[in-house]
């Protein structure tokens, strides 16, 4: 009797054991076919969107302030789609992002941190820039005047804007808080005016645009400098090689003691012909770059301008044209280079 039912035990163990093993091997069949997840590559192809096919971009110029608090240009590439006005303006507001942007170049954002941006652009060429209430955060009148210069530059680069009226949530306003008007339309202005003897006569003066170097960040900085002569190539050019005011937070390349021997254009062609001293930036660490850069720059604010060369007592000036990739440029948010926000760009040396 033990014998049989040991004989019955092993029978429904084995059963048992061999009920398992089909439980793994043969999972049951669902009563409905599971849905299939489509792949990217599948979604792509329904929406008839090519694979890899290429964004189109488009050049952008914000603004930024380095440490001593001039505003700086920075150009950067942005997909080409519709409110570019407002995308540029949104990267210029203190949030994360454009912080880590601004800061890999030495600089910072100039629009208060939470501020709502709503552009408005009409057929007439105005542009009606509404600012939420965080705009009135600035903490100062040089921040203040900053803010609103660098709405007004951005928004300007676009040649169908001629002017901007600044609204705080949707309202005109005749000041912020610190003083800055914003009653009236506003058109391009002068950036970062150099201050002048107040005791001087500026009544026949005039302005030309000079680029130096930031001491706070490594980007070039545009100087609108007051001069007792006319505002041509020949002025601006002196200005450059005069450097910047004592005090100012500015740098420049140049040697001490170049001298403009002359400066003539034939076409769109400038040939500037230094003194020797020149020479002496090839010694530099970045090998003259920065110095060609701002004498170029400032000659490229002359619209018919399209080619500068430079010369040394005469003879054509050698440098590593490698490291210039582009002459005319402003600075660029992708790995500290250059880009140009003029439309030509190109550098030639003869």
């Amino acid at each position: 009797m033990a014998k049989r039912m040991l004989a019955v035990a092993l029978c429904l163990a084995a059963a048992l054991a061999l009920t398992a093993c089909q439980a793994d091997t043969e999972p049951l069949a669902l009563e409905e076919p599971q849905e299939h997840v489509p792949t990217v590559e599948e979604l792509n192809e329904l929406l008839g969107v090519q694979k890899n096919a290429p964004v189109s971009m488009r050049t952008t110029t914000v603004y930024y302030q380095d440490y001593v608090g001039y505003l700086v240009p920075v150009s950067c590439s942005v997909p080409l789609e519709e409110g570019v006005a407002k995308q540029t303006l949104s990267m210029m507001v203190d949030n994360d992002e454009n912080n880590l942007t601004a800061r890999r170049l030495g600089l910072y954002p100039v629009i208060p941190a939470g501020t709502e941006i709503d552009v408005d652009l009409s057929e007439e060429g105005l542009a009606k820039v509404s600012l939420s209430k965080e705009a009135k955060l600035c903490p100062d009148a040089l921040s203040e005047s900053n803010m609103v210069s660098a709405i007004v530059q951005a928004v300007t680069e676009y040649p169908t804007v001629k002017q901007v009226q600044i609204l705080i949530n949707g309202e005109a306003l005749d000041s912020l808080p610190n003083g800055v008007a914003i009653g009236a339309p506003l058109s391009r202005c002068e950036l970062n005016l150099e201050s002048v003897d107040r005791a001087l006569d500026t009544s026949d003066a005039q302005r030309v645009m000079v680029y130096f170097e930031s001491e706070t960040a490594p980007a070039m900085v545009p100087v609108t400098r007051v001069v007792h002569s006319n505002a041509d190539l020949e002025t601006a050019v002196l200005e450059v090689l005069k450097g910047p005011k004592e005090g100012a937070d500015l740098a420049t390349q140049i040697p001490k003691g170049t001298g403009l021997i002359s400066v003539r254009k034939n076409g769109g062609t400038v040939t500037i012909n230094l003194s020797k001293e020149f020479k002496d930036v090839l010694d530099g660490d970045d090998g003259g770059m920065a110095a060609v850069k701002a004498l170029m720059l400032t000659c490229k604010q002359f619209p018919d301008v399209k080619d500068v060369k430079l010369q040394v007592e005469g003879r054509a000036f050698d440098i590593d044209t490698a490291a210039m990739t582009a002459p005319f440029v402003v600075n660029y948010d992708s790995e500290l280079s250059m880009t140009s926000v003029f439309g030509d760009e190109f550098l030639s040396m003869d």
